[in-house]
């Protein structure tokens, strides 16, 4: 119990709430409360100092912190090494994505990955880019998929994986006009993200968001408005047709203004990386050579 309580203050010290470590470890937070101060009274000195948002070490915790962290994640190395060497892999892996990556990338990704790692259980999230971010960079899940314009924050290691190119998706009955200038290639009402989303951003830069009609957070909800002909949307021309064809919708390519950027994967910089997570980003890499165009 000594050892399980010691890896309860490590994610208490990683997460800087009681709460949320609860959360991470399922556990409540009574419980979780109760092995601290049992660990407290073993060392005979607190080991946090509490503030009004949340806990923060002291200097005995701070020297737990340091002893005990490397300690445990090389255990934890070397057992999953262990495990891997032997055919053992299980676990889970928690993911957070941008919503248009679950149209065309996310699924044959995980396909692949789940034919080599029958035994990983991934959990899947589906957020606005700066929500994936936070996710990740709070240690809340273990990889993220978002776009490199949304990354504003330290501490992430970022894998540049494949370029998108927007396009405009419309009903086949609605005419749109893509001029040759750097006007506004539609004159239709748009459907799109909320303001605090990348692709929203990349449009309002562009300053082609000044008629919008509608704003969701789910590429479904967006294709099924755009199916009404309420309007029209901007996504990116990896999405397959068959995603459109059902819902008698139409892609036309948007040449100017020039709408493209990057897919990355992000993890957090200061946590060593799970055998598992490193397979599925190496797979992502990957991707990019081997996918195939709508």
């Amino acid at each position: 119990m000594l050892d399980q309580r010691i890896r309860y203050f490590l994610t208490i010290a990683e997460t800087g709430s009681l709460s949320e470590a609860a959360e991470r470890l399922g556990l409540s937070q009574s419980g979780l409360s109760r092995q601290l101060k049992l660990l407290e009274d073993h060392l005979g000195r607190p080991l946090f100092a509490r503030t009004g948002r949340g806990v923060v070490l002291n200097d005995i915790g701070k020297r737990l912190d340091a002893a005990a962290r490397p300690a445990f994640e090389a255990i934890d190395a070397t057992l999953e090494m262990l495990r891997t060497e032997f055919g053992v892999v299980q676990g889970s892996l928690r993911i957070a994505m941008v919503h248009t990556l679950s149209l065309y990338f996310l699924p044959p990704l995980l396909a692949q990955f789940h034919a080599s790692h029958p035994g990983i259980n991934t959990y899947l999230l589906g957020r606005g880019s700066p929500e994936v971010v936070n996710l990740v960079g709070t240690g809340k899940v273990d990889l993220g998929f978002v776009y490199d314009v949304a990354v504003t924050i330290d501490g992430l290691d970022v894998e540049r994986l494949f370029e998108e190119r927007m396009c405009l998706v419309h009903h086949r009955d609605t005419a749109v006009d893509v001029p040759t200038d750097a006007g506004p290639p539609w004159s239709a009402p748009l459907i799109t993200f909320p303001k605090y989303y990348a692709l929203r951003q990349m449009l309002h830069r562009a300053q082609l968001d000044r008629h919008v009609v509608a704003e969701v957070e789910t590429v479904d909800t967006m294709l099924r408005l755009v199916s009404c002909k309420l309007g029209v949307c901007v996504l990116p021309d990896l999405i397959p047709d068959s995603e459109f064809e059902h819902l008698q919708l139409e892609r036309t390519p948007i040449s100017l203004p020039d709408l493209r950027r990057w897919v990355v994967g992000i993890r957090r910089r200061d946590a060593k990386p799970a055998l598992a997570g490193a397979h599925l980003m190496a797979l992502a890499k990957a991707w990019r050579t081997t996918r195939a165009t709508p």
